[in-house]
């Protein structure tokens, strides 16, 4: 189910037509003041894990991304909701300035889809004055069918999803507004654009061809997206920043949005767009194929001016930076860690004034290990590493324990944190005798290395891999447990969904022990003698992961019943969308088994 990709010559927009297709927004845009609500969709089921704690200290990428792109195109009265903050929001009661929101777009990954749909549901309440919809995000890319057909006679959805990224929105919009005449409602013009057939030439859409009325008969497919290749062309963040609604249990808005110099005092952690794709295609992973297996990334000057510019309005002095595999190329890395380096913030250094953490492979970081004094100087904090099995029976990707060793104890001296992410998987066992086999003898492994944080998640079909169908043809995949439907927000690798064990309780149960043996008050213990440049971090991490452990058990019992009690029903074939997608380019239809007729 892995995405077509463009020709070649075809992957990329021609370079400088972002910065023209904002322009060209802005000035229809702004004349109209248009209320604008964005809303990252989350479910709060998924809190699971020893990190639980940092879903709502981070500033996720698409809030501040999708928020900058609008703002910078001319949608200046926008409102960003994160459903973190405000888990009862709803767009029915929602105004901005004394209006009603004209746009309402809902991001969602797919674990937290079940929220989305709720969302769009809500936002129809208002019957002829609702706004028009748009539908983004990971799920939306993947399954942008199941955003339609949300009510009994198949009417509730999306008007449009958009299954690309911020250029796809501009040019939907652009489009839009286009045709919009004064005075005229945004939905209103969205439906003359769509019947007259001119939203086909627009690559990375997905809508029904009819008005919204009854189940659709089939929707349109516009095809896979053209990529942004010079991430530079995309704008800066700043002005998203004074755009977000303050955290609160209320149904409706507040009349302000926090002011960017108090965000600081709301999220300490900022994701920030660094690099894009990687050059290993493991099966489970979408993200080669999403990218069309090319690498982007952003200059080294325009990531410092990020960065202080954000520390400068905000405070916040925390980023992530959300790469597949930061360490891809080396040039690009040295590129950007020696700007970072040279980089000051009100003539203090970097390392002194930022924190940064990224994700790497361990095969990568040990081919540039002469790199590592040069990141640290540059403010480089942490790399969370993508290791899933020590003696690569799930996956080759140059791990293995000895290059762990060297590659670990390399950043340790240098007071940069490992933070390796581990993958349970079917072939490996709770334990094993006298061999690293064994989940526990892993993760006991990278505590005597000096991992000071680990994340072990349960192997599940990625919708978007290449082994994505396999696990259902093999009818491995929980379909029902206990009676109740297992969900989307089940598919979080935090869930046994899919194992061949005859007990996916007993593989939800390893994992729960994986996260003990790491997190327990002996290895507290063990850390207090430890000093290191990173034995604040290891002792901190420790009591945090204790607590973040304790309350995923909590907010897992329910699951763990219904795994107890049973029965369990599972999948015999994959997942067939809702909807048959007829493509305008054929040549890039999504790859769907069993199409339905």
């Amino acid at each position: 189910m892995e995405l077509p990709r463009r020709e070649k010559n075809d992957r990329y927009t021609p370079a400088g037509k972002y910065r023209e297709l904002e322009r060209e927004v802005y000035e229809r845009a702004c004349r109209e003041e248009i209320p604008t609500l964005f809303i990252y969709a989350f479910d709060k089921r998924t809190s699971l894990g020893p990190f639980v704690m940092i879903e709502k200290l981070l500033i996720p990428g698409a809030p501040r991304a999708v928020a900058s792109a609008l703002y910078a195109a001319g949608f200046t009265k926008l409102r960003v909701v994160m459903q973190q903050w405000n888990p009862n929001i709803r767009p029915s009661r929602a105004k901005i300035d004394g209006r009603p929101p004209e746009l309402l777009l809902v991001s969602s990954m797919q674990i937290h889809s079940a929220r989305a749909y709720d969302l769009i549901r809500d936002a129809w309440q208002l019957g002829e004055d609702r706004p028009l919809i748009i539908a983004g995000g990971p799920k939306a890319i993947y399954e942008p069918w199941d955003f339609f057909g949300l009510s009994e006679d198949g009417s509730v959805g999306a008007d449009v999803v958009c299954t690309g990224e911020e250029y796809v929105l501009l040019e939907l919009l652009d489009r839009i507004l286009e045709y919009k005449l004064p005075g005229e409602h945004l939905r209103q013009a969205f439906e003359r654009v769509r019947s007259e057939g001119a939203l086909n030439g627009i690559p990375g859409l997905v809508f029904r061809p009819d008005p919204p009325v009854g189940m659709p008969e089939y929707l349109v497919d516009t095809g896979i997206q053209r990529l942004v290749q010079d991430l530079d062309e995309l704008p800066l963040p700043f002005d998203a920043f004074s755009l977000f609604e303050p955290p609160h249990r209320h149904e409706t808005l507040s009349a302000e949005p926090i002011p960017a110099e108090k965000m600081g005092e709301y999220a300490r952690v900022v994701s920030v767009i660094t690099t894009h794709g990687c050059k290993f295609h493991c099966p489970y992973c979408p993200i080669p194929g999403y990218n069309q297996y090319t690498f982007r990334w952003r200059s080294p000057e325009r990531l410092v001016e990020e960065f202080r510019g954000i520390k400068d309005r905000t405070g916040i002095t925390n980023f992530f930076g959300t790469d597949d595999n930061f360490f891809n190329n080396r040039e690009t890395v040295e590129e950007i860690f020696t700007a970072m380096a040279r980089a000051t913030y009100r003539n203090r250094p970097f390392r002194d004034e930022i924190r940064f953490a990224t994700e790497g492979t361990e095969f990568d970081v040990h081919k540039n290990l002469d790199l590592v004094p040069l990141a640290r100087e540059a403010g480089l904090r942490s790399i969370w590493f993508g290791i899933e099995d020590l003696t690569a029976d799930l996956v080759k990707k140059g791990q293995s324990p000895e290059k762990t060793k060297v590659v670990f104890n390399h950043l340790i001296r240098h007071g940069i944190a490992p933070m390796p992410m581990m993958m349970h998987h079917d072939k490996q066992p709770l334990w094993s005798w006298k061999t690293l086999q064994g989940l526990l003898n892993q993760v006991n492994f990278l505590f005597k290395t000096g991992a000071i944080t680990c994340q072990v998640t349960l192997l599940t079909p990625s919708v978007g891999s290449k082994g994505y169908e396999q696990p259902y043809q093999d009818g491995i995949v929980l379909k029902s447990v206990a009676g109740h439907p297992v969900e989307d927000c089940h598919y979080d690798g935090n869930h046994a969904v899919a194992t061949s064990h005859s007990s996916p309780l007993q593989r939800q149960l390893n994992m729960i022990a994986a996260y003990l043996a790491f997190y327990n008050p002996v290895n507290l213990l063990r850390s207090l003698p430890k000093v290191d440049p990173l034995w604040k971090e290891r002792i901190m991490t420790q009591l945090w992961g204790m607590y973040g452990v304790a309350k995923s058990m909590w907010n897992v019992a329910g699951w763990l019943r219904q795994l107890t009690s049973g029965p369990i029903e599972y999948h015999t074939a994959p997942p067939q969308p809702k909807f048959r997608l007829v493509s305008v380019e054929p040549a890039l239809a999504r790859p769907v088994l069993n199409v339905l007729s």
